[in-house]
């Protein structure tokens, strides 16, 4: 009888303290955060954009893309994701942000400024003349395109004052090669390369510097008239480049059939 007592005991016990056990168990749950609309992913994403919170406002927009694809709020996260790798400096994500926007929505109202940052993505990512030339010529793709899909936004007028930058070191890169090629005497090479820079531009120092390095070729090819005329046209159309002395040295020199010194200039 007693042994039934103490057991009935400990049984009230437990239902008196299974109540509160229950209660601790269910508030020291963490409450998970309501599910966030695309709009709110989109504004909180937006909002840490403009106060420079790069990491934040691509953890946002990723987020939105990633629950909400088919969002009315979609496109504009995908751009805003794209500025914001951007705005960070990672110009290979946002080259390939920028990318997947232009596919994905091709017929959107910003895609000719879409077009612009993707060739300045390339812009911010091209290396010095001696180096490898890839994200050049990607820029230079970029912005041909954008001027040719988009000949009157304002942002083909952009695009075509960077196209300009681009080219000039496309050519600085082919004039520094041809240089080397010259030097250990593959003048056929040199030409090509030397043709090559000079096509690119046509105008200002990096023109004339082609064209210079052009007629020392031609001439160790044997090919004096054209030689001379490269010569000629240094000096006639690019009287403000600062080598262009060298060039009318080279001219008298071969109007007077005296053999020049060679000099390797790098």
């Amino acid at each position: 009888m007693e042994k039934e007592t103490q057991n009935m005991k400990r049984l009230v016990v437990l239902l008196l303290i299974l109540p509160f056990l229950s209660g601790c168990l269910f508030w020291g749950k963490k409450k998970g955060n309501p599910t966030e609309s695309p709009e709110e992913l989109y504004k909180s994403g937006e909002q840490a954009l403009f106060s420079r919170k790069f990491g934040t406002a691509k953890e946002r927009f990723k987020k939105l893309l990633e629950s909400s694809p088919e969002s009315e709020f979609s496109r504009t996260a995908r751009l805003g994701l794209a500025e914001a790798y951007y705005r960070d400096g990672d110009y290979e994500e946002a080259a390939q942000a920028y990318q997947d926007y232009l596919e994905l929505h091709p017929l959107s109202p910003n895609s000719d400024y879409v077009q612009y940052k993707l060739g300045m993505c390339y812009y911010k990512l091209m290396l010095p003349p001696d180096r490898d030339q890839s994200y050049t010529e990607k820029a230079i793709r970029a912005f041909e395109k954008l001027i040719r899909i988009y000949p009157t936004s304002p942002w083909a007028l952009r695009g075509s004052q960077i196209l300009k930058e681009c080219r000039e070191r496309l050519a600085q890169h082919d004039i520094y090669v041809g240089k080397f090629y010259y030097k250990v005497k593959e003048y056929k090479a040199a030409k090509l390369r030397f043709l090559s820079a000079y096509n690119q531009v046509k105008n200002g120092e990096v023109a004339a510097e082609a064209l210079y390095w052009l007629g020392k070729t031609y001439e160790e090819l044997g090919e004096k008239e054209k030689a001379m005329e490269c010569y000629r046209k240094v000096v006639k159309e690019y009287g403000m480049w600062g080598d262009v002395d060298k060039a009318e040295d080279a001219l008298e020199a071969l109007k007077k059939g005296k053999k020049r010194k060679k000099f390797i200039f790098f």
